[in-house]
């Protein structure tokens, strides 16, 4: 399955060309979306807990 479009794969292929700025870009979109994910279940578990 070659080419499968992700986050990862975007990472990946921008390390094999020496992309640093796409390679923060990826890291730093990465780190977004687990704060988001993890701020999404405290609020979930505080809205079960407190229910």
């Amino acid at each position: 399955m070659p080419g499968t479009v992700g986050i990862g794969f975007f990472i990946w292929d921008a390390y094999q060309q020496n992309y640093v700025g796409e390679i923060v870009l990826g890291v730093i979109w990465i780190g977004a979306i687990g704060l988001i994910l993890d701020r999404l279940m405290v609020w979930l578990q505080s809205r079960i807990a407190a229910g």
